[in-house]
């Protein structure tokens, strides 16, 4: 039985949407050890809420019972592991934070409609559910100190790609620090480009500039962390 949050009387009021968890993607291992560091230096307040992830659904609307996980699991096992790619930080002349753009969006997306039609959630629509793909390094700074931090990780962040095969449900505690409850596997992991063991670290000279727009839509809707 998962253990929620009784005392909401520190959590700002945005927060108390999250208290039933959610579901997103974490990197495997090999790839949070490259990017965790980031996080943890430059926005040391949500990578103590919740490590490197990829967001995917709204908070859900009902506690997390056999019947849903199974529910969950069903819908799951239908959707093929899928790789993501992940390419230099990048940085809005519009809007505060630094982030990695994370693609293809494509399976993203379908992924959101899959878990989204399921009964965990409600009808309401969170603004956030149509963001592109991403994973935030930083999101607390003024704009001037989002494309200078921008600009000094070029040399040195990683990027690469990963398999995503499975998704995590976590749920935050009395400090709105995110634990994870439970994973849920996607479809057949074995049967899709090898397994983890395919990810990929690596170093890209350039820097790929035409995704103004998309830094810009993800900056809007950077209010809350999740």
């Amino acid at each position: 039985m998962i253990a929620y949050a009784e005392d909401m009387s520190k959590w700002e009021e945005w927060q108390r949407d999250y208290r039933l968890g959610l579901i997103l993607i974490r990197p495997p291992p090999e790839i949070a050890r490259q990017i965790d560091p980031l996080r943890a230096r430059y926005d040391p307040h949500s990578f103590a809420n919740e490590p490197t992830h990829i967001s995917l659904t709204d908070p859900l609307s009902q506690e997390m019972t056999p019947e849903l996980h199974d529910e969950i699991c069903h819908i799951l096992s239908g959707i093929r592991p899928f790789r993501l790619h992940f390419d230099k930080p990048q940085a809005s002349t519009e809007h505060a934070g630094v982030f990695y753009p994370v693609s293809p969006q494509d399976p993203i997306d379908a992924l959101k409609q899959a878990l989204h039609s399921s009964s965990a959630f409600s009808d309401h629509v969170y603004e956030r559910r149509d963001i592109q793909a991403h994973m935030t390094i930083a999101e607390f700074l003024s704009i001037e100190d989002s494309l200078m931090l921008c600009d000094q990780l070029q040399g040195t962040a990683p990027s690469g790609s990963f398999i995503c095969d499975r998704l995590s449900f976590i749920v935050p505690d009395e400090t709105f620090c995110f634990q994870e409850m439970n994973t849920f596997p996607l479809g057949r992991a074995h049967e899709i480009e090898g397994s983890r063991k395919d990810t990929q670290v690596y170093k890209i000279e350039l820097l790929d500039h035409h995704s103004e727009e998309v830094a810009s839509q993800i900056h809007q809707l950077f209010q809350c962390a999740y």
